[in-house]
């Protein structure tokens, strides 16, 4: 039996038990609560009513526990209750008035079962829902959505399977001759060349005498594995418990290392690896294997192995003196040594510094960004927009947003300083499926892998394949071309060739920054540079068998010198420049949102919505796509973006819901659903979005985010360039003050040659100062880093209702995001239900539906 279905069985089993116990418990309440009612309105006495009401809320609190804070009213009205026996001060409204709130709990915890209830029977549907949906897939082999399947779909895979089928044998006499030229160009480049070579000798050399596996290393694998988009839930859930098996982690070690000690023999099973196609949020369909696990380690490890070794070797390469050139142009000598004599050594060549800054940002996050830089390193998969605390590597998500950051700046920075900017991007069609094997072994080759490694790469990319979709008998077929779906050996492979575009790049444009994460590619600069690049791509995807992908190449250049906006160059690419929802504005410089593609997404989310059988996969759906989705590919706000960008965001957000729903909200839509379906009415805001742990549902909002930004995000960018320009004035004036005053530090240390040839010059010219701006200016630094940075956030202050249900220590636990919620719904929450918990901790399995909710959520279509 799959596991998935053991944790739907053990989850059905456990929510049916405690709701039978809530309907005992429920019914055991009713019955204590009414006839208190009865027999305190029989009650002539007021302090005798009070006293009925107060011991039987004492009874209650053992069928069920009752807050802390009731629990003490309960304490003080007791004492007070004594005291009025005796003291006629204690008033009869007194007295009515601790009535009113016993009566008032006893509502609460009537309200309190009605939710556990209404939880209970939420899980129920949901589960029923998604039986439905597994027995219709085992009837017919997927789900009556998918079998009919959408037109992009089959398009999709029709194109995958040209790629994928049929070779393109690209001129591989010809990619030598090309890498030859540029990798031996000079006796510099030509050493660092041969290193590279004897790195990977060496490499293999190790690959051959090495034990390569034992339980520390296959932890390692699967842990990466885990986080990765590859594998089913079923096989999640069976390494998981192979992490906890010493005994089964050994024998896998075992078999694995008999294995990789006859790699040459290596082959797959003929019967062909299961392919499943499957849609992401972004339209886009991916063909995912589900081979053997027992292959999935290996060549994961062998992928990990090949990444680690490439890439060091390669930055090896990168970072050889005088191999890879400088992007920025270098202080002159001579200018060097007067500015040192005018300025001092600490404001000639501060130490960090716009360019200093560019070079720590490409090295850290751009160059190579796919490779794998250790062993045992997490990062989320290719397109995964979740983060995870165990992550030892920024995600792809979080590195193309500091990307968008770093142009956003560069566009304010370079304009303001009265130059005209080009950027182009690109990526290249298909790229996984449409590498060509020849084109890769070919670099591979170059690079020094040899043949046993090459024919094993060849075996390991020609796996026999048959689709899911088309049943048992479908036909198997051979992969021979591309890779398949990002894993570190795909990773591997891919990068290697890019590599070479990399380095071309930057020979060729002198210097130039070439923006690479995978095959998504982005650079800017001087128009006549990115001519040069952009004709260099060209004949380099020609080359190497590879297409660039229309919908995503284009160019625009941005300039603020008046006399309207100007034309790119006629030989650089049509089309936008952007990035998922955003659009590169050539008149402002901004990135705006594109509304009609937003409106696509509106249209898909609501198909999404309406398939949604169960009030708990409604949710999903919503806070995966409709929030998470949107609000990732929105850009993540930061100073470069100001005020504008946070407020656009705002409007769509409000957009997408006027029109998706008639109600003219998701909540307002789930109140209406949740009351229609299980008959209860006035459902509060807080129900819905205060987290399962407290007994809510979780949805997600994303309008809070921005808000917990929006008074501390800089109003406007332009500002921190303002205050360069000021600072940068003031500067030269204390600069030259301190000259004129014969006080420079550092000035005596100079050679004697330099400070007699200058002793009679004046003060260098404000023109001179300025001129090494991004090389030598601490100040351009420093609004550069303003201007990158994401806003700090700005929490709510929890006012004393609150504070009085939240003690301090889990208030702090809390995100700022969930302290947002609890503030805004708090005190409706606390007077409904007494506290701030929806449904006592236990009373219903929230934390395994939180835990099994995503892994159980399917994509329609």
């Amino acid at each position: 039996m799959a596991s998935s279905d053991i944790l739907s069985q053990t989850l059905s089993s456990i929510t049916e038990i405690k709701l039978a116990e809530i309907s005992n418990q429920r019914s055991t309440f009713e019955g204590i609560k009414a006839e208190l009612i009865r027999t305190s309105k029989v009650e002539q006495d007021q302090r005798e009513k009070v006293d009925i009401l107060l011991q039987g809320l004492y009874d209650v609190d053992k069928l069920t526990r009752l807050s802390p804070n009731t629990m003490s009213y309960l304490t003080n009205v007791a004492k007070f209750l004594e005291q009025a026996r005796h003291d006629p001060s204690v008033s009869i409204y007194l007295q009515k008035d601790w009535e009113t709130k016993l009566i008032n709990m006893l509502d609460v915890q009537s309200l309190k079962y009605e939710y556990a209830s209404l939880y209970g029977r939420m899980v129920n549907e949901w589960l029923s829902s998604s039986d439905e949906k597994s027995e219709v897939s085992s009837d017919n082999g997927s789900s009556s959505f998918e079998k009919v399947g959408r037109k992009e779909m089959h398009d999709q895979r029709a194109t995958w399977e040209e790629y994928v089928f049929k070779p393109l044998e690209t001129d591989t006499t010809a990619i030598k001759t090309y890498l030859e030229k540029l990798f031996t160009s000079n006796k510099i480049i030509k050493s660092a060349y041969d290193t590279l070579l004897e790195e990977t000798k060496d490499f293999e050399d190790s690959m051959d005498t090495d034990v390569h596996f034992d339980d520390k290393v296959l932890r390692w694998i699967i842990n990466g594995l885990l986080r990765s988009d590859l594998l089913t839930d079923e096989k999640k859930s069976l390494l998981k418990d192979f992490l906890n098996n010493k005994v089964v982690l050994t024998e896998l070690a075992d078999v694995l290392n008999m294995r990789i000690s006859s790699l040459d023999k290596w082959c797959w099973d003929p019967v062909g690896t299961p392919v499943e196609q499957r849609r992401q949020l972004s339209g886009r369909y991916r063909f995912y294997h589900d081979e053997d696990l027992l292959q999935t380690i290996l060549l994961r490890y062998i992928g990990v192995k090949w990444s680690v070794h490439f890439k060091s070797a390669l930055i090896t390469f990168q970072t050889t003196m005088d191999v890879w050139k400088a992007s920025a142009t270098p202080v002159l000598a001579g200018d060097r040594k007067r500015r040192q004599f005018f300025l001092g050594s600490n404001l000639a060549e501060p130490t960090v510094t716009v360019e200093s800054s560019r070079a720590r940002h490409f090295n850290d996050e751009i160059f190579l960004e796919q490779l794998t830089s250790e062993a045992e390193e997490q990062r989320g998969g290719y397109d995964d927009d979740a983060e995870n605390v165990r992550d030892t590597r920024k995600s792809g998500q979080q590195i193309t947003q500091s990307l968008l950051h770093t142009l956003a700046t560069e566009i304010i920075m370079k304009t303001r300083l009265g130059e005209e900017m080009t950027v182009v991007r690109t990526d290249f069609k298909w790229f996984g499926p449409s590498l060509p094997h020849s084109t890769m072994f070919a670099v591979l080759s170059f690079f020094g892998v040899s043949k046993n490694w090459i024919s094993f790469f060849c075996r390991a990319l020609e796996a026999p394949m048959k689709f899911v979709q088309d049943g048992p008998e479908a036909p198997v077929q051979i992969r021979k071309r591309g890779t398949p779906i990002s894993g570190p050996l795909s990773d591997m492979l891919g990068e290697t060739v890019l590599f070479c575009l990399d380095f071309a790049f930057n020979q060729q444009t002198d210097g130039a920054r070439m923006y690479r994460l995978h095959d998504d590619i982005w650079f800017w600069g001087e128009e006549k540079v990115c001519v040069k690049g952009w004709e260099l791509m060209k004949n380099f995807a020609k080359l190497s068998g590879l297409e660039f992908n229309d919908e995503k190449t284009g160019s625009v250049k941005i300039t603020r010198k008046p006399g309207g906006k100007p034309k790119v160059a006629s030989s650089l690419p049509k089309g936008d420049v952007s990035w998922e929802f955003l659009k590169l504005d050539a008149g402002t410089g901004r990135f705006l949102i594109d509304r009609e593609k937003v409106g696509k997404h509106i249209e898909e989310l609501r198909l999404q919505l309406d398939a949604c059988k169960s009030v708990f996969d409604f949710i999903q759906a919503w806070n995966v796509y409709g929030a998470r989705f949107f609000t990732n590919n929105f850009g993540k706000p930061a100073n470069c973006y100001g005020l504008e960008h946070v407020d656009m965001l705002l409007d769509t957000f409000s957009h997408i819901q006027s029109k998706l729903f008639q109600q003219g909200s998701v909540t307002s839509t789930l109140q209406e659903m949740i009351s229609q379906r299980f008959g209860v009415e006035d459902i509060p805001e807080g129900y819905l979005y205060f987290p399962m742990s407290m007994g809510g549902l979780d949805l997600k909002s994303p309008f809070i985010d921005l808000y917990l930004v929006r008074e501390t995000i800089t109003k406007t960018p332009d500002s921190h360039m303002d205050q360069f320009f000021i600072d940068e004035e003031e500067e030269y004036r204390r600069a030259k003050a301190t000259f004129e005053k014969g006080t420079v530090p550092g000035q005596d240390r100079l050679p004697y040659s330099v400070r007699e040839q200058l002793a009679n010059e004046p003060f260098m010219t404000f023109e001179e100062f300025s001129r090494y701006r991004e090389q030598t200016s601490a100040s351009l630094y420093r609004a550069y880093s303003n201007l990158t940075k994401q806003p700090r956030l700005d929490p709510v202050v929890r006012t004393s209702d609150v504070l009085s249900h939240v003690e301090n220590r889990a208030w702090s636990r809390l995100s700022e995001y969930q302290q947002w919620l609890v503030q805004l719904y708090g005190s409706d929450m606390i007077h409904r239900f007494g506290s701030l918990n929806v449904v006592e901790k236990g009373l219903l399995p929230t934390g395994m539906v939180s835990m099994f909710r995503e892994s159980r959520f399917k994509w329609q279509g």
